[in-house]
């Protein structure tokens, strides 16, 4: 199961699928290098296991309990209506699903972790920029545990590897070839991302792997590329975050890069952001108990989903599609997401209508076989009479944050379009509801950004990514973490 990629109840059709998918990858007319041609002998082992009904059973026998045994996460769903009222118009439903890892801490099977450093060492990261970033990077391999790896690649436009995967117990703790980085150069990202990829491809796939990405800048005509190889990454269990230094780097791109595994991107103004947020990625990675949580899943025909947010932990807008990646859950952790579906108007005949039917897939680190899935099936009645109920308070106030987030989003593309006075309106809205809220830090910089807009006709770069990253923080409100 574990050579295959498939979970223990997978079905004859979805083993028959991950053979070929694999076979194609690693047939010696493709790769001819030693290591695949092993890898293709266990595919075909594996493959004539299971694809026999009888040989399959006589293994399944042999297999421990823990591995048929789903897990250990249950899932809760709130609505915003319990009943869908059958009208003549599009209407707008909203599901909160709260994911709970109910497993206790057992680190004695937990694999080791290899995390891997990008580090932009172009010219515009010269002086503080890149001093923060060599402090920092030094900080995190003192809290590393000797069973860990650690690969550091530098790039502007060319790559390098400044550290090969090494583990940490190997490693002095001033490690001169970090305090030693230079800058100069372009930004090229796609050479430090596929440079970076490759050294975390080198070690056993068991390990749990992750790319952490640093940039202060655009790069050059790569996006498409950096985009593609994030995919592939994804598909092979490589997590990637990106973080953004300064006001100048493009974070469309990074998140599009980030959200592929299911991670984020973070905008970076100071050192105590990049502690941060090392720390927590520190914490996820000791912490693991399933990692790469994808949702597969089918809705009724006249069902669409039009947005996807993980609220917790890191706050991100998620893709839209038939698997989206929801990226990594700790043990005795939550996850929390926020969906929005249009349901189309329905017939006097729909009694019924399914939201979600599918299952979350997830690799458990822990399992001798880690793939597994937790099976969900989400539907709710419809009818001509519905009372009148009010959402539960925690979907109400996820709601209300979500729209100051989307109202950030819709102001963006409406100065792209040059419709300059509906964005400095909807700033001026924006802010207001900021206000009522408390948070005048980021009102003011709402405000200070529409004056901007007039003028200027467009964002400048420091307010848009302080807008951008505020309303997403918001979707952690302070009670929220605390009523789950």
């Amino acid at each position: 199961y574990f050579i295959l990629g498939v979970p223990y109840d997978a079905t004859p059709e979805e083993i028959r699928g991950a053979y070929f998918d694999l076979d194609r990858k690693y047939h010696p007319d493709v790769k001819k290098d030693a290591n695949a041609q092993r890898k293709f002998i266990e595919i075909q082992e594996a493959y004539e296991v299971l694809s026999n009904p009888q040989r399959r059973a006589a293994y399944d026998a042999k297999l421990p309990e823990e591995i048929k045994r789903g897990p250990e996460i249950s899932v809760n769903f709130k609505f915003s209506r319990m009943v869908i009222p059958r009208i003549a118009e599009q209407q707008l439903y909203y599901v909160l699903c709260d994911l709970i890892c109910t497993a206790d801490f057992d680190f004695k099977d937990l694999p080791p972790f290899h995390l891997c450093l990008v580090l932009d060492r172009s010219t515009s990261m010269h002086g503080a920029r890149m001093d923060m970033v060599k402090s920092s990077a030094l900080q995190l391999l003192r809290q590393f545990r000797p069973q860990d790896l650690i690969s550091v690649v530098a790039f502007s436009d060319r790559a390098e590897v400044i550290i090969p995967p090494t583990r940490v117990s190997e490693m002095p703790k001033d490690d001169g070839r970090i305090s030693m980085l230079q800058t100069g150069g372009g930004t090229e990202i796609f050479q430090g991302l596929q440079l970076g990829i490759e050294q975390l491809r080198s070690i056993d796939p068991r390990y749990m792997r992750q790319l952490v990405l640093l940039t202060d800048g655009h790069t050059y005509g790569d996006d498409e590329a950096c985009i593609l190889l994030a995919d592939e990454a994804a598909a092979e269990g490589i997590a990637i975050s990106g973080l953004g230094i300064g006001h100048e780097w493009n974070d469309v791109l990074l998140d599009r890069i980030s959200t592929a595994s299911g991670s984020s991107s973070m905008f970076v103004s100071g050192p105590k952001d990049l502690t941060r947020f090392f720390e927590q990625k520190l914490s996820v990675l000791s912490n693991t108990y399933a990692r790469g949580l994808t949702l597969e899943f089918e809705s009724s025909p006249g069902v669409e989903l039009r947005y996807a947010f993980r609220l917790h932990p890191e706050t991100t807008p998620l893709p839209v599609s038939n698997a989206i990646p929801l990226g990594t859950i700790m043990f005795r952790k939550s996850m929390t997401f926020l969906f929005e579906f249009l349901i189309h108007p329905q017939t006097a005949e729909v009694d019924k209508l399914t939201i979600m039917k599918g299952s979350i897939r997830m690799e458990i680190p822990a399992k001798k076989s880690a793939r597994t899935r937790l099976v969900i099936d989400v539907s709710r009645p419809v009818s001509d009479q519905v009372d009148r109920e009010t959402p539960p308070p925690t979907l109400v106030e996820a709601m209300a944050k979500l729209t100051l987030y989307r109202l950030q989003e819709r102001i963006r593309k409406e100065v792209s379009d040059g419709q300059i006075d509906k964005a400095t309106k909807h700033l001026h809205y924006l802010a207001t509801h900021l206000l009522s809220q408390g948070d005048r830090e980021l009102a003011h910089t709402v405000l200070m950004e529409a004056e901007h807009i007039q003028q200027s006709r467009r964002f400048s770069k420091e307010g848009d990514k302080r807008i951008k990253y505020g309303t997403r923080a918001l979707l952690l409100p302070s009670g929220l973490e605390q009523k789950l």
